[in-house]
C-alpha cells in the first residue's frame, strides 16, 4: 500500500484532504439532523430536510455532469468547495445573533446541496484519472476506507464540540474542511480534467448514458442490486441519531458512538473488499448483506451494546459492497462513459437515499427504534436473496451463451 501512494503522490493529496473534507461532512451529518431535533423535537423534519437536500442534488446533478465536459472541472470544485465553506460558517453567526434558526438551516441545505452536486460532478471521474487503470479496485478501497475513517473521527469530534461548545459551533470545523479541500484541489500537480468541444445538447449526453446504463448488462445489474441497496440501508445513520439521543431528548453522545461504530465497520469491510480472494468469493455480496440484516436486528433489539454492534456490522457490510459496486461499475462502463455513469449512479444513489430516509423517518415516528430497524432487517434478508437469484440467472444465461 504505501509503494501504491507513493508513485501516485496526486492521489495521495486528494485522498489527505478529502478525508478532513469527510471527517467535516461526517461532523454535519450528525450536528444538522441533532440541531434540527433540538428546535423540533420531530423526526419528521430531520427526513423532511434530508428529502430536500436529496431533491435538489436530483435535479442539479445529472445537468451539472454534462455541462463540465465543457469546462475547467477543478476551477468548479474549488468555487464549490469556497461556496460550501461560507455556508456553514452562516449557520453559528446566525445563531450567535439569536436569528430564528429552522427556515435558514432548509435554506442553506438547498444551497449547500447544489454547491454539492456540482462539487460531486466534477469529482466522479477524478480518480480514474490519478491513477493507473491496474491500480483502480484499489485505489477505490484505500479513499473509502479513508473517508469511512474520517468518519470514526467526525462523530466523535461532532460529539465533543456539541457537548462543550453547542451544535451550531461544531459547524465551524466543517466550514474549515471545505477550505482544506480547495487547497488541496490548488496544489494537485496533475490536470484534472480537458475541455472538451461538442455541440451535442446537455439533455443528448445524458439519455445516452442512460442508454449505456440499460443496455450493458452487468453495469445494469450491479447499479440496480446497489440502488435497491440505498432504498434499503442509507435511512441507517437518521436511525442511529433518533435511537442514539432518544428523539433528541437527551445528549449526543450514544448517537455520536453509534454512527463510528458505524463508521469503523465501513472501514474493516472496505479494506477487506481490497482482498483479493475474499472479494472474489462466490456469493460475496448475498453474503454482506446478510450481515447487514443481522445489524439491523442488534439495532432493533434496544440493547445499548447492540445498537453499537449492530451499527459496527451494518457499516462493515454496506463498506464491503461499495467497494466491490464501484470496481464492478467502473469495470462494466464503456470508455468515454465513466463521468455520465458517475453523474447519473449519484443522481440513483440520492434518489434512494431519500426513499430510504423517508420510510426511515416515518417508522421512527410510529414504531420508534424497535420497529424501524427490524423492518431494515426483513428488508436486508429480502435484497440478500434477490441478488442471489439475479447472480444465479446471470451465471446460467453466460453458461448456455459459451
Amino acid at each position: 500500500m504505501f509503494n501504491f501512494l507513493r508513485k501516485n503522490p496526486d492521489f495521495l493529496l486528494f485522498l489527505l484532504t478529502q478525508a478532513i473534507s469527510n471527517m467535516g461532512d461526517s461532523l454535519r451529518i450528525v450536528v444538522m439532523p441533532l440541531l434540527v431535533l433540538q428546535l423540533t423535537g420531530s423526526a419528521i423534519y430531520v427526513s423532511a430536510m434530508a428529502l430536500l437536500e436529496t431533491a435538489t442534488y436530483f435535479l442539479f446533478h445529472l445537468p451539472f455532469g454534462a455541462m463540465l465536459d465543457h469546462a475547467d472541472r477543478r476551477r468548479v470544485m474549488l468555487l464549490a468547495d469556497i461556496g460550501r465553506g461560507a455556508l456553514m460558517l452562516a449557520i453559528p453567526l446566525l445563531w450567535f445573533n439569536h436569528v430564528p434558526l429552522l427556515v435558514p438551516l432548509f435554506l442553506i441545505t438547498v444551497l449547500l446541496s447544489i454547491l454539492s452536486s456540482l462539487f460531486g460532478a466534477g469529482s466522479n471521474a477524478l480518480i480514474p484519472t490519478l491513477v493507473q487503470s491496474e491500480d483502480l479496485t484499489k485505489a477505490y478501497a484505500t479513499f473509502e476506507a479513508a473517508e469511512s475513517a474520517a468518519w470514526i473521527a467526525g462523530p466523535l469530534v461532532a460529539g465533543a464540540l456539541a457537548t462543550w461548545f453547542g451544535l451550531a459551533s461544531a459547524l465551524l470545523v466543517d466550514a474549515g474542511s471545505f477550505l482544506v479541500s480547495a487547497v488541496g484541489l490548488i496544489f494537485i500537480k496533475a490536470p484534472l480534467s480537458k475541455v472538451h468541444g461538442g455541440a451535442d445538447p446537455i439533455w443528448n449526453r445524458i439519455v445516452d448514458g442512460f442508454g449505456v446504463l440499460i443496455k450493458v448488462a452487468p453495469l445494469r445489474r450491479i447499479q440496480l442490486y446497489w440502488t435497491l441497496y440505498g432504498i434499503v440501508g442509507y435511512g441507517a445513520i437518521t436511525g442511529f441519531l433518533y435511537v442514539g439521543s432518544r428523539g433528541g431528548v437527551s445528549g449526543p453522545e450514544i448517537a455520536s458512538f453509534a454512527v463510528s461504530a458505524y463508521a469503523l465497520g465501513s472501514v474493516i469491510g472496505t479494506l477487506l473488499a481490497a482482498q483479493p480472494q475474499i472479494a472474489k468469493a462466490r456469493h460475496a455480496i448475498p453474503i454482506s448483506l446478510l450481515i447487514f440484516a443481522g445489524g439491523a436486528a442488534l439495532v432493533g433489539s434496544s440493547w445499548q451494546g447492540g445498537m453499537l454492534g449492530g451499527a459496527f456490522l451494518i457499516g462493515a457490510s454496506e463498506g464491503f459492497f461499495l467497494v466491490l459496486y464501484l470496481a464492478r461499475r467502473a469495470d462494466a462502463t464503456p470508455d468515454g462513459y465513466m463521468a455520465r455513469i458517475g453523474s447519473i449512479a449519484a443522481m440513483l444513489a440520492r434518489l434512494a437515499s431519500g426513499i430510504s430516509i423517508t420510510w426511515m423517518g416515518i417508522m421512527l415516528d410510529r414504531w420508534h427504534g424497535p420497529g424501524a430497524f427490524s423492518m431494515m432487517a426483513v428488508l436486508g434478508l429480502f435484497l440478500a436473496g434477490t441478488v442471489l437469484i439475479g447472480d444465479r440467472e446471470s451465471r446460467t444465461s453466460t453458461e448456455s451463451a459459451t
